[in-house]
């Protein structure tokens, strides 16, 4: 999905900004901060442990802030394999450069960001007036439940699994947008018409991006958001005096949802009687002659995104993003999975896929989904392998799929660089177990 790595910048995401208004001085900065501060404490029903730091900066400081966080949370290596296994899947073109094309939609996207580091919020230099004050509302909350909760810690701690950093990321967004929402229903008031236009989610850069780019980033806002507001009115039914949004944040974090399952379907995070945990889902040792890279969860959105038959919003409509769907009938009913990256001395690269799943039935859809996409994939990888290896090369490329009704399981394997008896003795080595 959307690099988790990148998910360690807390972000306001916003269309570019053209404006010649004058900019705010460092004291009106910190001035307008501290009103904006107080507001959402009310609304929240939280108070800030202690100050925050605000600052101006330019595409050139956002890079830079960032690259340094990304290096703090990852390696090169990480991205490698990523853009490997992203390519592998069939998720971005062959010939994409996964990490500069990261950056440069976020930096075309971001109207400010707030640094859990160094307890530091980050306004972009373009913006100013409502939209600037709108910003500052989101990350301010970013703030707030980085001082209760320690976002990065909460990070480092899901690093493992690209699903599990995504529920969390959600949570971490979603609180942003639905406590900056409020503040702007608050203040409407006070915000012009174009203030309140601009005050959406940026779209123009996204629409020229892959799916596996967009659709993740947008989720951790919209699916984020809507996940705590459900939250909120389930606990509404337990009890009507003391729920609160802020409470239901507060749970999220204290106990994070596992998965973006129970993102996308908040039933299966807050209610008791439907709460649906993830199957943990591992490899053994890496086969003979190969070598392990990396290993995650998917988990239900990017699944989705894999067998994604579906034209992307219109991007031009600024209401269908509020109807993208970001699962489909084919990753429902996801139980669990895991997805490791080897490679051999001689170039040799396999991606083996294992997914489980609640029944036989909902097995059997996702693997006819995979069948409807094969050749989009099959595709996708002979052209990932010539560009590894050559044009001869594309001929040892193979895409396997296997189900099993028993183990209700789908494996997804595909493989570069090697013959069909190097993929036959791989595949027969491979070992997965599951453990609920």
């Amino acid at each position: 999905m959307f690099p988790m790595h990148a998910a360690s910048i807390a972000l306001a995401l916003f269309a570019a900004q053209d404006t010649t208004a004058d900019r705010w001085d460092q004291a009106e900065l910190e001035a307008l901060t501290e009103e904006i501060r107080r507001e959402l404490e009310d609304l929240r029903g939280e108070e800030f442990l202690g100050p925050v730091k605000v600052r101006v900066t330019d595409g050139v400081g956002f890079l830079q802030h960032a690259k340094e966080r990304v290096e703090t949370f990852t390696t090169e290596d990480d991205w490698v394999a990523d853009e490997r296994r992203a390519k592998m899947l069939g998720l971005i073109p062959p010939e994409m450069d996964l990490l500069a094309t990261t950056y440069d939609l976020l930096e075309s996207q971001v109207g400010g960001f707030y640094d859990p580091a160094a307890d530091t919020f980050y306004l972009m230099e373009d913006y100013t007036g409502g939209l600037a004050k709108v910003i500052l509302s989101h990350e301010l909350v970013h703030a707030l439940d980085d001082q209760l909760f320690d976002l990065d810690a909460g990070m480092k701690a899901r690093a493992g699994s690209d699903d599990a950093l995504f529920a969390y990321q959600a949570v971490c967004e979603g609180s942003g947008q639905l406590i900056s929402t409020r503040w702007v229903m608050r203040n409407a008031g006070v915000l012009t018409a174009e203030d309140l236009e601009k005050a959406g989610l940026g779209t123009e850069s996204l629409a020229d991006a892959p799916t596996y780019l967009w659709k993740p980033l947008m989720g951790a806002y919209l699916a984020g958001n809507t996940f705590l507001d459900r939250g909120y009115r389930y606990l509404r039914r337990e009890d009507r005096k003391t729920a609160s949004h802020g409470l239901a944040i507060r749970r999220a974090f204290e106990a994070p949802p596992l998965s973006s399952e129970q993102v996308l379907h908040p039933e299966k995070y807050w209610s008791a009687e439907e709460r649906d945990d993830p199957v943990t889902v591992r490899h053994g040792e890496a086969p003979e002659g190969w070598t392990e890279v990396s290993r995650t969860t998917l988990g239900e959105l990017l699944l989705a995104i894999v067998v994604d038959e579906a034209d992307g919003p219109d991007w031009a409509d600024r209401t269908s993003l509020l109807r993208i769907d970001y699962t489909n009938a084919a990753a429902s009913g996801w139980g669990g999975d895991e997805v490791v990256l080897y490679t051999r001395a001689d170039g040799g690269a396999a991606l083996h896929l294992a997914t489980v799943w609640d029944t036989a039935e909902d097995a059997r859809e996702f693997h006819a989904a995979l069948e409807r996409v094969r050749p989009r994939l099959e595709a996708s990888l002979a052209a990932t392998a010539a560009l590894d290896a050559g044009a001869d090369a594309a001929t040892m490329s193979a895409l396997r799929l296997s189900i099993d009704d028993e183990r209700r399981s789908v494996e997804f394997a595909a493989v570069t660089g090697a013959d069909d008896a190097a993929v036959d003795a791989l595949l027969a080595a491979i070992a997965w177990s599951t453990a609920d």
